[in-house]
């Protein structure tokens, strides 16, 4: 029976859902990057209306664009931390719009302003990337080859032959490594006695094996 038990331990896989500081940083700090990005917008469009540069259609589907994320960001606050995906998309449409920008300035004559947004995109397409990526998995991943660990800038994988120890409580997971460096975090739900049992059995198991 007991051995049994390791076999399925070395099938398995965990996923413990965690709260990360990085990225918890960038999710109360979504509704300022959206605010920000909906203000670069409206203001080029209002500039362009203004000097009577580009289509006026275009500049009017920018103000739709950016009048859509001020709702977002005044009015649906709920759904920026509740709804990740939702987050997600808009994220992507501020991203692509900056883009857009950036290619129309440079093609009229102003370089410095259609690199600046060029910028802006990059940056949002990354977050967009990250954000992405949490509303997916934001968990620390025990599997057969390592842990994997999420940060804000990529995932990171520890192999089992680089840590030292593992130690999974009902509210927190921590994993130190040959190195002695140590990484700690809170667990969003807490682990039922099996889980734990488990969990630890799996975590023994896969040291021992590489040991």
């Amino acid at each position: 029976m007991h051995l049994c038990n390791k076999l399925f331990a070395m099938a398995a896989n965990y996923s413990l859902s965690i709260v990360h500081p990085s990225i918890e940083l960038l999710k109360n700090a979504s509704r300022l990057l959206h605010f920000m990005a909906a203000a670069f917008i409206a203001i080029n469009a209002a500039h362009q209306l203004s000097a009577h540069e580009g289509s006026s259609i275009i500049c009017y589907t920018q103000l739709v664009i950016a009048f859509d994320i001020f709702i977002l960001v005044f009015f649906g606050a709920g759904i920026v931390t509740g709804s990740p995906r939702v987050n997600v998309l808009f994220r992507f449409i501020e991203a692509s719009t900056f883009l857009g920008l950036a290619f129309t300035l440079t093609m009229g004559n102003h370089p410095v302003l259609g690199v600046l947004h060029a910028v802006l995109s990059i940056v949002y397409f990354f977050l967009f990337y990250r954000e992405w990526r949490i509303s997916v998995s934001e968990a620390v991943e025990l599997k057969a080859s390592g842990i994997t660990v999420p940060y804000f800038f990529a995932h990171a994988e520890i192999k089992w032959l680089h840590i030292k120890k593992v130690v999974a409580g009902y509210s927190s997971v921590s994993i130190e490594t040959v190195m002695d460096e140590k990484v700690q975090f809170q667990l969003r739900n807490n682990l039922k006695i099996e889980e734990l049992e488990q969990i630890n059995d799996f975590c023994s198991l896969h040291s021992q094996l590489c040991s």
